[in-house]
């Protein structure tokens, strides 16, 4: 938490103590998290990238225990029970839960699940935001960061994707306790090199502030002092006094990225074969194949000097994922 006294000037000013980290974890809606590893399985342990600072964590989705085939429709179930959490405000939950302590009536529940999913877009077959909600998943439940700004609900046409992150969570430095702020970015492409270029651009839109480039984070750093909630003014006060461009907490803010990679792989049962049957030489061959491609994307877009969360999940198809995905939200067509 922060707490308000006077600088040198007379200014007041939020000065952190030692409970912000405590207070941001609260902020997790998730219990422990336990139940991503009913959904996903890690395929070796995390590695990290040489000469950068990003950290790679290697997952795929489990397989059914009747076709030995992934999930899919598992995972998608499980998402789609956390569409409120990822696209409604937190005080509009609390307002729903307000009502059925009121009236004992989930009405106000149904009505904002049917509103969260009235958010995504459903008419493109590559809609990105299958890969948005999954980020949001497992910052939240396998990184234990909060999400503190979704967009989702600042949409003014569904159809759209949202500009900028694809979501922002924070957390505390356990050495600095600079204010860590994760810029999420999900790319789910049919190529690996593709998804990774891609994403580390979109990560270097929002950390970097190069000549001429974008700059989304502005805007997302905008949208967090407009629109956070938190539901707990001390903490919004707090953070709202880190990104205060006048405020010396200013200067203990620190721009991570969170990059979720989805990908194609070609021979993706003999891949899971080899995960099951422990063969760890092949899969750390491939695993460090994939990593050094991470880390030309990384150079190219000048991000080894910052903190990445990698989490990279290889599919035996997307676009199965994605038709999944708008199958639930109650697309037809959705594979045509």
């Amino acid at each position: 938490m922060a707490s308000p006294s006077n600088d040198k000037n007379g200014a007041c000013v939020s000065v952190p103590n030692a409970d912000l980290a405590a207070e941001l974890h609260k902020l997790i809606r998730s219990g422990t998290g336990d139940d991503v590893s009913a959904h996903l399985e890690s395929v070796c342990t995390e590695s990290t990238v040489d000469g950068t600072r990003t950290i790679i964590r290697w997952h795929r989705l489990v397989h059914d225990g009747t076709l030995n085939q992934p999930a899919v429709s598992k995972l998608v179930a499980k998402l789609m029970k956390l569409v409120i959490d990822f696209a409604c405000t937190r005080e509009e939950v609390t307002k729903a839960a307000e009502q059925f302590e009121a009236t004992g009536s989930t009405e106000a529940f149904v009505a904002l699940t049917l509103k969260a999913q009235s958010l995504f877009a459903k008419k493109g077959k590559k809609t990105g935001e299958v890969g948005e909600i999954l980020l949001y998943y497992l910052a939240e439940r396998l990184l234990r960061y909060p999400q503190i700004l979704c967009k989702m609900p600042h949409k003014t046409n569904p159809e759209m994707h949202a500009h900028g992150a694809d979501g922002v969570h924070a957390s505390v430095d356990p050495k600095s306790h600079h204010l860590r702020l994760h810029w999420g970015e999900a790319k789910l492409w049919e190529e690996f090199g593709a998804a990774v270029d891609d994403c580390c651009e979109s990560l270097a839109e929002m950390l970097i502030e190069r000549p001429g480039g974008k700059k989304t984070s502005l805007r997302d750093i905008q949208l967090l002092r407009d629109f956070i909630d938190l539901q707990d003014a001390r903490m919004e006060e707090a953070i709202k006094a880190y990104l205060d461009p006048d405020n010396r907490l200013s200067n203990k803010v620190e721009f991570c990225g969170i990059a979720l990679v989805g990908f194609d792989v070609a021979d993706y049962d003999h891949f899971c074969t080899a995960c099951a049957q422990s063969k760890t030489e092949e899969i750390a061959a491939r695993t460090a194949a994939w990593a050094e491609r991470f880390k030309t994307a990384l150079e190219k877009h000048q991000l080894i000097g910052i903190n990445v969360d990698a989490l990279i999940i290889p599919f035996k198809s997307v676009q199965a994922m994605r038709n999944e995905f708008l199958k639930a939200l109650g697309v037809a067509n959705a594979a045509a």
